[in-house]
């Protein structure tokens, strides 16, 4: 029987960049990560051709490029990228959480796998 439900505190947490935390959940559909930036950290620039990626900033504030626009996100904003859209960011100060969706679901979410064959 598949599990519906967790508790971020419950699943592993990885360092998969200096001071860049994931945890991460998956569906058939789509990938959801709780991201922890550590000042300073920061996520060189990538783009991910397989997903589009929507994130939630739910702590602290980060600076974020996207698209070659950068500005400051801080709780509450979101920001949608499209495939294969150049983004990159880095920790302002302290630490900052933020909640990245991806659809469909991408390999980097199979870590903290809570979905179910069906």
């Amino acid at each position: 029987m598949p599990s519906y439900w967790a508790s971020w505190s419950d699943l592993p947490e990885r360092e998969v960049l200096p001071g860049n935390f994931r945890t991460a959940v998956t569906g058939k559909e789509m990938g959801v990560n709780r991201i922890r930036w550590v000042h300073p950290t920061t996520l060189p620039a990538h783009t991910h051709p397989d997903a589009e990626q929507t994130m939630v900033v739910t702590s602290g504030r980060i600076a974020f490029t996207v698209g070659g626009e950068e500005t400051v996100l801080s709780e509450g904003d979101v920001c949608v990228i499209p495939r294969n859209v150049v983004h990159s960011g880095h920790s302002i100060e302290g630490e900052a959480t933020f909640v990245e969706i991806f659809a469909p679901t991408r390999i980097e979410n199979l870590l903290g796998f809570l979905g179910g064959a069906s």
